[in-house]
């Protein structure tokens, strides 16, 4: 595995800064021409193992069970209105937050919190801050929960820490092998009412997208296509935070493959979760990002680095009773 070297004389340094730009855009131009994508059913090579290892690290490793310890996802963080919980969403680069676009709709004065599982905590390693600009999916379709992804740029870069650590972003046209083992987090209603004040964890199971379309119609009761190209579903009795990470281990990293979406009701067994699926999103979220900060370079650089990180697994109308998952326990 490749490792990174600080340089040790002034020379080096300075030889580093001429390079990285010229990194940026070779790594930019492949992105954005399409060129990392590969084949159902293949293994995409590491395209690029510089910082291999600057995102999607856990401090503590996967216990089953809620609530999930400290530190143990340290790139979700909570969207506050009003210093109240609204949303999930993951942290992505210092100064970019991913959550779903349905969160955000007609909101700008909302903050971020991060670096705590509790959310009334004032311990030292929770940071709150306020959201600069709101990027949401020009395209988003909230009677079909079509595009529903957006960006949060903060109004300050974070520090990165034990508790706060970005999150792996996949390869463009990426998707899941069905019956892969991922993990949702956020602090969702653990019932149809109610939520709960510690992050919660649960297993999803990837399902094969006819099979969750199927099972969304039944569930509510129309025969009607539900699940759309860039969508991907998990399954398991509960769901996800809306706007919260799904992350698959790949390789000793956490890499996001989708954002909590939507879902036939709360707390309803026999019901898949349907997630934005974030390889299909990629080159948005690059253009949108390298848009609205050229110049923050440092921290975008590592983020382009962590989203060449391929996952090797492929898979590839306003409805009744529809509606923004939740993060249901069955007791």
């Amino acid at each position: 595995m490749a490792s990174w070297e600080v340089p040790s004389s002034r020379g080096g340094f300075l030889s580093l800064l001429v390079w990285l730009p010229v990194l940026w855009l070779l790594v930019l131009r492949s992105w954005l021409s399409g060129g990392g994508g590969s084949e159902a059913g293949a293994s995409p090579p590491v395209t690029f193992l510089l910082i291999q290892g600057a995102c999607g690290h856990q401090i503590l490793g996967i216990v089953n069970g809620v609530p999930a310890p400290e530190r143990k996802w340290p790139w979700q963080v909570t969207l506050q209105l009003g210093s109240k919980h609204k949303c999930g969403g993951s942290i992505i680069a210092p100064r970019w937050v991913l959550t779903a676009a349905h969160c955000v709709i007609g909101f700008r004065a909302l903050e971020v919190k991060l670096g705590t599982t509790y959310l009334y905590s004032e311990c030292e390693s929770a940071v709150v801050v306020p959201v600069e600009d709101i990027i949401s999916h020009e395209n988003y379709q909230g009677n079909a929960f079509s595009n529903d992804i957006a960006l949060l740029h903060l109004a300050f870069s974070v520090n990165y820490s034990s508790y706060i650590q970005p999150v792996c972003l996949p390869e463009k046209g990426v998707g899941m092998q069905p019956g892969t083992q991922c993990w949702a987090t956020g602090w969702g209603r653990m019932i149809e009412f109610g939520e709960p004040p510690y992050l919660q964890e649960i297993e999803q199971i990837i399902l094969p997208l006819k099979k969750c379309d199927d099972m969304a119609q039944k569930a509510a009761n129309i025969s009607q296509n539900l699940v759309q190209k860039g969508m991907v579903c998990g399954y398991n009795k509960n769901k996800g935070d809306s706007g919260g990470p799904l992350v698959c281990e790949f390789h000793d990293s956490w890499v996001q493959v989708g954002i909590v979406s939507w879902g036939v009701r709360c707390g309803l067994k026999e019901v898949p979760a349907v997630y934005t699926d974030v390889s299909f999103y990629k080159d948005w979220i690059i253009a949108r990002m390298s848009q609205a900060s050229p110049l923050d370079s440092v921290g975008f650089f590592i983020l382009l680095l962590c989203l060449v990180l391929p996952l090797g697994i492929l898979g590839t109308p306003g409805y009744p009773g529809l509606g923004p998952s939740c993060f249901s326990v069955s007791h």
